[in-house]
């Protein structure tokens, strides 16, 4: 490819480069490496410049050297160089339109770099039948981010639909995103918050397992901070602990596509997290793609930490479309030629979603990766962008595929999701966890879910055990709190041939059903009463955690069920919340730390 010989080059205000070297270091790599690592990403060279702008988003866009500009004449003419900025950008010019009569080489060019950063003069470089360049004003950056949101979760009353059910979520991409938007103080899309993912995200203080048991289930119950009439229920699972020793058999899948070209930085950073957690016996396939796919590493065995760092600098980015499925093709395929059903079986994809060659569409996605789940090979998405990520595909490859997706927009987010909880969400102890609560009509007289919107499930498909799902990993939590009001129900919607009373002698106030499946496959459930006693008893400091992160998510997302909710009502949660908790000072990328800069805007 043309762009594969031009000298690119990134530029970084010195803090940050600096900031780049401790990142490198605090995951145990050497300074040999560290330096390495530093000095190049994707094929680009990383210049430190001093008085650069700090970039908050940690998002940098490729420059081109203006020496390149005579080593191109030299080799006969200027045209190869804009040949390879057309393959290598794929996006716009800033500044600088085509005329209707350009052709060659040019034809294609959507985007290059404006003119002052390409080298000299434009008209010192252009031979003569090149047509003209006209110049315009800047174009307005555009949001092109796609999401799929759901309606919320209705109230019901127990006589009219007496068991929610829906399927585990595991995914914290919507709380990475909401966090990184705060903490640069940026408005925030609301039908990309999803709120049982901030409430997950938190690790709260669960009871293990006992026995045998695959996970454990915690019941606790407080007041509803938004409706002074209404308690939550709080519903905690946490996973086993399982041994880490275990062999990962992984395959890297990274889009180097045109879309991604300002991520690449941190995509490389990713993926250098995971690789210092592998060990001598695991396995590495990396696999780029863009219009096609280009196999860096076939099944490298780990071991020597000087071959993952090649394979890590192996990496090019090569612009062009987006052909995910190609990619996806592959690292299945390499995993599978390594299977062993008691390995760690998992590929990794690192994308903004933009899949715009081969399958492209949600549902084609869904479709494909639905079939490949049954392989036993999970999936982990790691989503980049700041106006362009596909949070509705993600999310869709990652429900349909065993998988989780996670989003990452700073090194922190990288450092939280991918290098301290990788282990906890790559080694799956329950796969496609589906919950059902059923409520008593004698004691609850109305409930709702708070969340898990896209998660929801008909009885049909909670029962059927072919119904995708997510599943929970070694000493996960899983969390979902559910708001409901005390008393007798009434049946609000009659019907013609059903008519149910709220009579009930039992003490028994609700009741957890969850079908799950075990590593190997088979078949399971797991049941559990709450009774009245138990929900007069039951401890609070989880719930009222949880209740904390779900009126942040209430609020944030405008939910039509936020109450009484405002920002000083949160702060006033917050506030109580740290001083229960001993925390005069919260730590910058903590829950408690992202909710006060919130509330103090």
């Amino acid at each position: 490819m043309g762009n594969s010989q031009s000298k690119k080059y990134y530029q970084m205000n010195e803090q940050q480069f600096n900031e780049m070297k401790v990142f490198y270091k605090t995951l145990g790599y050497s300074d040999e490496h560290t330096e390495l690592l530093c000095k190049s990403c994707f094929g680009a060279d990383i210049d430190v410049v001093p008085n650069i702008a700090y970039s908050d988003t940690w998002r940098f866009s490729l420059r081109y050297r203006r020496d390149r500009v005579e080593e191109e004449r030299a080799a006969g003419g200027i045209r190869g160089f804009f040949q390879g900025m057309a393959m290598a950008m794929n996006s716009k010019p800033k500044g600088l339109r085509r005329s209707s009569g350009m052709s060659g080489g040019m034809a294609s060019v959507e985007r290059c770099a404006p003119m002052e950063d390409m080298c000299a003069p434009v008209e010192a470089c252009m031979p003569a039948p090149m047509p003209e360049l006209q110049a315009e004003p800047p174009e307005p950056e555009f949001n092109t981010v796609e999401t799929n949101a759901k309606p919320e979760n209705e109230s019901h009353s127990p006589l009219d639909r007496s068991q929610i059910f829906f399927s585990a979520n595991v995914n914290t991409a919507s709380w990475t995103y909401l966090r990184s938007r705060i903490n640069r103080r940026r408005s925030v899309d609301s039908d990309l918050v999803r709120v049982e993912e901030i409430i997950n995200s938190y690790s709260y203080k669960l009871d293990a397992p006992k026995d045998d048991s695959l996970f454990s289930v915690s019941t606790e119950c407080c007041k509803c901070p938004w409706q002074s009439d209404s308690e939550l229920m709080f519903l905690g699972f946490k996973g086993m602990k399982a041994d880490r020793s275990i062999r990962r058999n992984l395959a890297m899948l990274v889009d180097v596509s045109g879309s991604m070209d300002d991520e690449w930085i941190l995509v490389q950073m990713s993926m250098a997290s995971i690789m210092a957690q592998l060990h001598e016996g695991d396995i590495l396939s990396i696999i780029a793609y863009s219009d096609d796919t280009k196999t860096v590493v076939k099944k490298l065995h780990c071991g020597s930490r000087d071959d993952l760092v090649k394979a890590i600098l192996a990496v090019d980015g090569i612009g062009g479309c987006t052909n995910g499925s190609k990619g996806l093709e592959d690292a299945y395929t390499y995993l599978s030629d390594n299977f062993r059903e008691e390995d760690i079986n998992r590929v990794f994809i690192f994308t903004d979603g933009d899949f715009n060659f081969g399958i492209t569409s949600e549902g084609g996605l869904e479709k494909f990766i639905y079939k490949k789940r049954e392989t036993g090979i999970y999936l982990s998405i790691v989503g980049y962008g700041e106006n362009n990520f596909k949070d509705n595909k993600m999310e869709a490859l990652a429900r349909n595929g065993n998988g989780n997706y996670t989003f990452v927009s700073s090194p922190g987010d990288i450092l939280d999701c991918l290098s301290e909880k990788l282990l906890s969400s790559m080694i799956t102890i329950a796969k496609d966890v589906k919950i059902s609560v059923e409520f008593n009509p004698a004691y609850v007289s109305k409930y709702r879910l708070i969340g898990y919107n896209a998660r929801a499930l008909t009885q049909q498909e909670f029962h059927d055990t072919e119904k995708a799902a997510d599943g929970i990993g070694s000493e996960h939590n899983v969390v979902a709190l559910i708001e409901f009001k005390r008393g007798k129900a009434e049946q609000k919607y009659q019907t013609r041939y059903v008519t149910v009373s709220s009579d009930n002698t039992s003490d028994e106030a609700a009741f957890i059903e969850v079908h799950y499946k075990s590593p190997e496959g088979k078949d399971l459930v797991m049941t559990r009463s709450i009774t009245i006693d138990e929900l007069n008893s039951a401890p609070k400091d989880n719930a009222e955690t949880a209740a904390l992160l779900a009126a942040f998510g209430l609020l944030v997302s405008d939910s039509k069920y936020s109450g009484d909710l405002n920002k000083g009502m949160l702060k006033e949660l917050l506030e109580s919340r740290l001083k229960q908790d001993g925390i005069t000072e919260p730590a910058p990328y903590s829950h408690y730390a992202v909710i006060g800069k919130y509330v103090s805007e």
